[in-house]
């Protein structure tokens, strides 16, 4: 059984022969539009070719770009709300560097991670710390901030910390018997 031929006008030019699979890949291709008729044999006048392929709605290209709207929106709120937290969060962790800005963010993760429990700390700028870099691996980094008690007070504390910097590691840790910190 051979299949159902079919002829087009598009643009002032007739064509074909084509299947209705051909026609309808080239529609939704954006090759052909809406405007473009069809015939075949049998028939007495050109007709519209949406009569013969399936047209997709614009709604759902609505749908398709409003959930994608949707999903960035939410993705965008979740980054404002958290991404200034764990970029920092990353920062302290993963100073890697034998530099004053290196020292400064491992010495405030290592307080962070270090303090007593149930504090909140929120550290001043890095301009505000004094950092003394020792060659070949040691630094001080005296830095303020305001500590958020667990009773709801707040006050503002000034630690003191030594580091030692390991090479091969590439990681900064306590000078342990040379650290002091003093809220």
């Amino acid at each position: 059984m051979q299949a159902e031929v079919f002829h087009i006008y598009h643009q002032g030019e007739q064509r074909g022969p084509y299947t209705v699979r051909q026609i309808s890949h080239w529609h939704r291709c954006g090759f052909i539009d809406d405007e473009t008729l069809y015939w075949r044999e049998g028939m007495e006048q050109w007709q519209s070719i949406s009569d013969i392929v399936f047209i997709k709605r614009r709604r759902n290209r609505i749908v398709l770009w409003g959930t994608i709207c949707a999903v960035v929106a939410v993705f965008g709120f979740f980054a404002w709300l958290f991404g200034p937290v764990t970029v920092e969060a990353w920062r302290e962790l993963t100073s890697g560097e034998y530099t004053e800005q290196s020292a400064w963010w491992r010495a405030r993760g290592l307080l962070r991670e270090h303090g007593a429990g149930g504090e909140i700390l929120n550290f001043d700028p890095f301009q505000s710390a004094r950092i003394a870099l020792a060659p070949p691996n040691v630094a001080t980094v005296e830095l303020s901030g305001i500590l958020r008690l667990p009773d709801g007070r707040t006050e503002h504390a000034a630690w003191r910390i030594r580091l030692r910097y390991n090479e091969g590691r590439q990681f900064w840790s306590f000078a342990p018997r040379e650290t002091a910190m003093a809220p």
